[in-house]
């Protein structure tokens, strides 16, 4: 079994007419491609739902998955979509209850939505049977504005957990500085039963600090999601931080709180998902290129074990 617990599903009334028109200019400009042709290749990015990612999950040897949707939509450069958010997570649900055996479903939004976060994420663990919050403060805001306690007091009440954006790379107009890591410690010392995930930990600018929060902050988590391009062309440098990370001590020691992920649809043109699990797999022979001795129960743990015991599965 493995157990990916950080994928997408979506549809191109996610998001305005403007994100996409942002994101195909910043793709053609980073890549040097004529916009129409970016346009051309977004198009499968505007219809990603349960029956394609369930067909490829099942072909890299994916057993289950929790995905979700992302709320840009309060970033002003960007604006509301055309469904509302309610409609968004909503589709997402109905998407993923054509599996229920494979999917499992968190509510994304945004907190500056307030009180209408707060009923929306209720609305969604109760009546929907959705497993958490997903933050994307990359849309514009410090995940410790203590006007969203009331959101996490909600998702302690509930008993469910939070997920936040922590990787720096992110296109315009969206802002790196609010995904630091740090911001999220605040909100572990504030709440120390609220259980939080760190999506992609942290990546190649913060997963030390990753690290060192999880180290004093036994209710934080992480999920290794995003790690494919330095699995790719740092595979060295990947392996020997996850040894130092899987080495780290605790009260809940690191190994017991790593997790694996894929972002899919998203890095699959940087590593598939098979091939990402098929590489996470093979961590113990890759280690032995550069005298690394990792055990296969250590894998085991991230692929399989720690998300089993988390999501309660």
């Amino acid at each position: 079994m493995v157990i990916n617990v950080h994928a997408h599903l979506g549809h191109k009334n996610h998001h305005s007419d403007a994100f996409w028109n942002i994101s195909a200019r910043f793709y053609s400009n980073l890549m040097g491609v004529p916009l129409e042709t970016i346009r051309k290749q977004m198009e499968p990015f505007q219809n990603y739902d349960a029956k394609l990612f369930v067909e490829q999950m099942d072909a890299a040897g994916i057993d289950k998955a929790l995905v979700m949707a992302v709320d840009f939509e309060m970033n002003s450069d960007v604006g509301e979509a055309p469904w509302s958010i309610e409609e968004i997570n909503h589709w997402v649900v109905k998407q993923a209850n054509e599996y229920p055996d494979k999917l499992f479903t968190l509510c994304a939004i945004d907190p500056r939505r307030g009180e209408r976060a707060i009923k929306l994420l209720e609305k969604a663990v109760v009546e929907w049977g959705m497993k958490g919050l997903k933050l994307h403060p990359t849309a514009g805001y410090y995940p410790d504005d203590p006007s969203f306690f009331p959101l996490y007091e909600k998702c302690l009440e509930l008993d469910v957990p939070v997920y936040s954006h922590t990787a720096a790379t992110i296109g315009p107009p969206f802002m790196s500085k609010y995904a630091d890591p740090i911001y999220l410690d605040s909100i572990a010392a504030k709440f120390p039963d609220l259980e939080i995930v760190l999506i992609h930990f942290g990546s190649l600018s913060y997963h030390l600090k990753c690290a060192e929060i999880m180290f004093t902050r036994s209710n934080v988590y992480a999920e290794l999601s995003g790690y494919q391009a330095q699995a790719l062309l740092m595979p060295e440098y990947f392996l020997k931080n996850l040894r130092s990370i899987l080495d780290a001590p605790g009260i809940k020691p690191h190994k017991d709180r790593l997790m694996f992920g894929t972002d899919w649809p998203m890095l699959e043109t940087i590593m598939d998902q098979k091939n990402w699990v098929d590489w996470v797999k093979n961590i113990p022979e890759k280690g032995k290129e550069y005298g690394l001795k990792f055990k296969q129960r250590e894998i085991r743990k991230i692929l399989i074990d720690n998300a089993k015991k988390f999501l309660k599965l």
